[in-house]
């Protein structure tokens, strides 16, 4: 498995999305009654999840940690001192890159124009090939979630204006499609052909 962790941080620094991928295989529901139960309920996904099943709650202690540190290194990389050699345009505009090494982690950084921040925590690898290939993967992905997150936000009956988290079944079922493709292709098994 690649992607660790992956977390939406809002522009006031309020974490709106925060969630830890154990392994690929593993689903939030043990069996598939609640979530069928849901889908009949809500199809499109454009209403709130109940309080009882949040994926969005299911981040270690640990993860959390790593990531508010990544945070602080965040911060100083998007001063604008630093950002004066970044692009103004194109595709690598809002991807910040590697913010650091944490344990086995390494964490990455996306920032979009209206100051909220995307980061996400892989397994750490040594083979330089393979990280460049990863990190064009990361890319990939920071731009689809921030699809998604746009998609959320212009939702009428979202929360994010009120500072929640974010908690919607088709924003899950989004990351876990974008998370599942990232591991298929750039997780271990997936960069194990080279």
């Amino acid at each position: 498995m690649a992607l660790v962790t992956l977390v939406v941080v809002g522009k006031d620094n309020s974490p709106l999305y925060l969630r830890d991928f154990v392994t690929q295989q593993e689903s939030f529901y043990s069996d598939g009654s609640q979530q069928e139960e849901e889908q009949q309920e809500d199809p499109f996904g454009f209403f709130e999840r109940s309080a009882i099943s949040k994926p969005n709650d299911s981040s270690s202690l640990k993860h959390q940690f790593i990531i508010h540190s990544a945070l602080d290194r965040f911060g100083e990389l998007i001063h604008p001192k630093h950002m004066k050699d970044r692009p103004v345009m194109g595709p690598s505009s809002m991807y910040i890159g590697p913010l650091g090494c944490y344990d086995e982690l390494k964490v990455y950084g996306y920032h979009t124009s209206t100051k909220t921040k995307f980061l996400a925590a892989v397994e750490d690898i040594q083979d330089e090939d393979q990280e460049l290939m990863r990190e064009a993967g990361l890319k990939a992905l920071f731009a689809n979630m921030h699809e998604l997150y746009v998609e959320y936000n212009l939702n009428p009956f979202s929360s994010i204006r009120e500072k929640k988290k974010i908690s919607s079944a088709r924003f899950d079922n989004g990351v876990d499609e974008l998370v599942a493709t990232f591991n298929d292709n750039f997780g271990k098994k997936g960069l194990s052909w080279m």
